[in-house]
């Protein structure tokens, strides 16, 4: 079964953007709250949005104010993670959900913001894998990152493909799809944001990482117990991957693969999510569709319904 889904967005609901994480780009926020405007949201944006702590967006403090009262505020329908970066983790232990738990929200965002989204689909709520206001502008091909956050919001439109790969395991499977940023996953496993993984469908991407410290997640989590009883993987962009001083020896999906070679699940690599367009938006704590074959992958959500 699905976690609990938020209610689709409508014209004239108020929406809000915050900082959880790194100091923001201010000019390329404000365009991002245009757009959303222009969805017809009416936005309220976190009192220390544009503030500058070190490398935060204010201090740690300020960011769980503004993320609490977003939470806790009744007309708020959803809650934009203005960018990633780090810091979410340095808050997370702070919230009270209380407030969230009597009008659920939709929560979206990627990359840091992976610890956020995996706390609440452990609270038992859906939420979505997304691109940011930060990046609605950043190119002209993150204009289809935006529609599908946009679709994925009114409308529960969500379909994802990827082409054949060789490293992809065919097959077809059903379940919760949860997960994100992979160095975010194995830093919360051990904390109370952990989730089980055992029959669900497992989503991950990565950007910016030697091979070898790929690899070494990839063994933390088998060592954990998070690999050994999925549904199914799901992978995304796998982004500025690098060798060492020493060649690795296969590139990144081979390491990813090779984690994985006693699990008979349906695998699907090269999916468009992550550090990268397109950045399609994905349904996290939904109850999603893959299918594996010759021709590629394919992801779907199984049920619309929501309240």
């Amino acid at each position: 079964m699905s976690l609990i889904i938020p209610s689709r967005l409508k014209v004239g609901d108020t929406v809000a953007v915050v900082a959880t994480a790194r100091s923001v780009d201010g000019k390329s926020v404000k365009a991002g709250i245009k757009i959303l405007e222009q969805w017809g949201l009416v936005v309220l944006t976190g009192k220390s949005l544009y503030q500058l702590d070190q490398l935060f967006a204010g201090t740690d403090q300020q960011r769980l104010e503004d993320l609490q009262l977003a939470l806790d505020n009744r007309q708020v329908k959803a809650i934009f993670c203005a960018r990633g970066g780090y810091g979410t983790t340095r808050i997370l232990d702070s919230i009270n959900w209380e407030g969230f738990k009597q009008h659920p929200k939709w929560v979206s965002g990627f990359s840091d913001i992976t610890a956020l989204l995996w706390q609440i689909n452990s609270l038992g709520y859906a939420c979505l894998h997304s691109t940011m206001p930060q990046l609605f502008n950043l190119d002209e091909t993150s204009d289809q990152d935006v529609e599908s956050l946009r679709a994925a919001l009114f409308h529960l439109d969500i379909k994802l493909e990827a082409a054949a790969y060789p490293e992809n395991s065919i097959g077809d499977c059903e379940g919760l799809l949860i997960g994100g940023n992979l160095s975010l996953l194995v830093h919360l496993s051990g904390t109370t944001s952990e989730m089980d993984t055992s029959g669900k469908i497992l989503m991950i991407e990565e950007v910016d990482e030697y091979l070898y410290h790929l690899d070494r997640m990839m063994v933390q989590l088998k060592r954990c117990g998070k690999l050994q009883a999925l549904a199914g993987l799901v992978v995304g962009h796998l982004t500025k991957m690098k060798e060492g001083d020493l060649k690795f020896g296969t590139g990144a999906e081979g390491v990813i693969r090779s984690h994985l070679q006693d699990e008979d699940i349906p695998i699907g690599f090269g999916f468009p999510f992550g550090h990268q367009s397109p950045n399609f938006t994905l349904p996290l704590g939904l109850t999603v569709r893959l299918e594996v074959n010759g021709q590629g992958s394919k992801l779907t959500l199984k049920n619309k319904s929501s309240n």
